[in-house]
């Protein structure tokens, strides 16, 4: 076990009672959304060095994405059915696309290859909708995948380097992947996976495909490829169930990957700790507790909502229900090891508006 103590926090001048959803870096520095709705942006170097964006993004904001890396633009999303993108250079919105019925969102995705705003939405009218913009053309749609989630949609990602091909989780247990170069719904579904209620789903590599449910349940899966014909011996997929017990956490608040490769965010607010537990694929799936990296103290006794392994910064970033971001390096006798973000000394392998509805846990 290998331990990062904490550098630097700061509550970015929030309100009291209100806490952090969700960071995501933009132009060298960090967006953040908040419980109180707005978009605030921080530097990395300089936790108190900060701005708001704008002080009610949404009414109800839900979702917050980077366009592109390095980039000045993110993408918020909001329970009055609408997706907005942000310059955060500029300090204000640059577009705004909604969603038919204005049925609320709940997840974003970005894809600045093909200039694509996407997002999920929760079930209004027997319907939760895909829903594709032209940042160029914001004022409809330009696809809409309506029949392959019959639950909210929690989740959605971008293949790592195809920009056609998308996945989607829903709390009706599903994830799905399309082609989304074919209009019809049916034929660009490609994979489908039936893991549970999906908290958080996406690609761990351009071949492998992980999900979370919300009741700490994780699986890895190999991914389809729409290009290549059916091998006869598909890899089997991974099942881990409640990661609870093996992790020794009470909840797990996502999977991040850095150049050392994924790690599992694991909290446990009774201990007052965060452990990014390392996922490896040799030979098969496994976590490597031996290896972990703790964060004591974390969050003290509130959730941790979102966790950021910078490599521009040699630093790993939290965000939780304190109100707090906090930065994180590793302590003095753990500089040797290989941190979660990359170590310039050591060699890389090659390769409370809503807080019921946000907290699932």
């Amino acid at each position: 076990m290998h331990t990062l103590q904490a550098t630097a926090a700061s509550s970015l001048a929030l309100p009291p009672e209100n806490y952090i959803y969700a960071i995501a870096p933009c132009a060298g520095s960090f967006a953040a959304i908040s419980s109180d709705d707005s978009l605030r942006v921080f530097d990395a170097a300089n936790l108190d060095h900060g701005s708001v964006i704008a002080p009610k993004t949404h009414d109800g904001v839900t979702a917050l994405r980077s366009y592109a890396a390095g980039d000045s633009l993110v993408a918020t999303g909001g329970r009055e059915g609408a997706v907005k993108l942000w310059d955060v250079r500029a300090g204000h919105a640059v577009a705004e696309m909604n969603t038919a019925r204005r049925a609320p969102v709940l997840s974003v995705a970005c894809n600045p290859e093909t200039r694509t705003v996407v997002a999920g939405t929760e079930l209004v009218s027997s319907q939760a909708v895909v829903a594709f913009w032209d940042i160029r053309s914001p004022q409809q749609s330009r696809l809409q995948y309506v029949e392959s989630h019959n639950d909210d949609i929690t989740e959605l990602q971008y293949h790592p380097s195809r920009s056609n091909i998308l996945l989607s989780g829903s709390t009706d247990g599903l994830v799905n992947v399309y082609d989304t170069t074919v209009s019809d719904e049916d034929e660009a579904l490609v994979q489908v996976i039936n893991h549970g209620s999906v908290h958080h789903a996406g690609f761990l590599s351009e071949r492998t495909i992980y999900a979370l449910s919300h009741d700490e349940s994780f699986s890895v899966h190999p991914a389809t490829d729409p290009d290549e014909p059916a091998q006869e011996h598909e890899p089997e997929p991974v099942h881990f169930a409640d990661l609870r017990d093996p992790l020794a956490c009470e909840y797990v608040a996502q999977l991040c990957i850095g150049s050392q490769g994924p790690y599992v965010a694991a909290g446990n607010k009774i201990d007052k700790r965060l452990d990014l537990v390392p996922l490896v694929a040799n030979p098969t799936w496994q976590f490597d507790r031996d290896n972990l990296w703790r964060l004591p103290g974390a969050h003290g006794e509130e959730i941790v909502r979102s966790v950021y392994l910078d490599e521009r910064s040699q630093s790993v970033f939290t965000a939780g229900e304190d109100g707090f971001v906090r930065a994180w390096k590793p302590a003095d006798e753990d500089n040797s090891a290989q941190a979660p973000t990359g170590s310039a000394k050591t060699s890389r392998p090659k390769d409370k508006k809503q807080k019921d509805r946000f907290k699932p846990y």
